[in-house]
């Protein structure tokens, strides 16, 4: 009978110290599916929402520098839950495809006028123009851009039937030892 409640208490503990660990895992999941959404270009929820098409030729669709995916990490993290997030101020506008509207101050600067290259023309050579700066006073332009909704982080189905999977796999791993 004393095996038996040894046996007993090391499965308590293993589910203790497995009770513990889920919060870190699920955050690692959620984490990691944020992610492949910029790889996958897609959103999943109940099915497949894929992003809409852009007009960039090169690259992937919200990755120019890579910031914004990179900053996807957890910013906190409970006995019994997780939270992810960003601190990139643009991330919202791309996630929730808003609409952006203010104005925004352009300091003087020196513009180069276009440099036209050498042709011929009738026969005859026409000798390529020359560069001229113009200086471009400091102004102020309102600006309005709307960002088509493309969305990689919040509550999907697929990813809490995914941590429902992961805590089921642990507790059956916790009780088997």
């Amino acid at each position: 009978m004393q095996p038996d409640f040894k046996h007993f208490i090391r499965i308590c503990d293993n589910i203790n110290r497995t009770i513990t660990r889920i919060p870190h895992k699920a955050a690692v999941l959620a984490v990691n599916f944020s992610k492949e959404r910029f790889i996958k270009k897609n959103w999943l929820d109940d099915r497949e929402y894929p992003w809409p098409k852009t007009k960039k030729r090169k690259g992937s669709t919200l990755i120019k520098s890579g910031r914004l995916k990179r900053s996807i990490r957890q910013v906190h993290v409970g006995a019994d839950y997780a939270i992810i997030g960003t601190d990139v101020p643009y991330a919202r506008a791309h996630n929730d495809g808003l609409t952006v509207e203010g104005t925004e101050t352009v300091r003087a600067h020196d513009r180069k006028s276009h440099k036209r290259k050498a042709y011929t023309r009738s026969g005859k050579r026409i000798k390529a123009g020359t560069v001229r700066a113009h200086s471009v006073k400091s102004h102020t332009r309102k600006i309005k851009r709307s960002f088509a909704q493309r969305q990689f982080i919040g509550q999907s189905k697929y990813l809490s039937d995914k941590i429902a999977e992961m805590i089921q796999t642990e507790l059956n791993r916790a009780i088997q030892l």
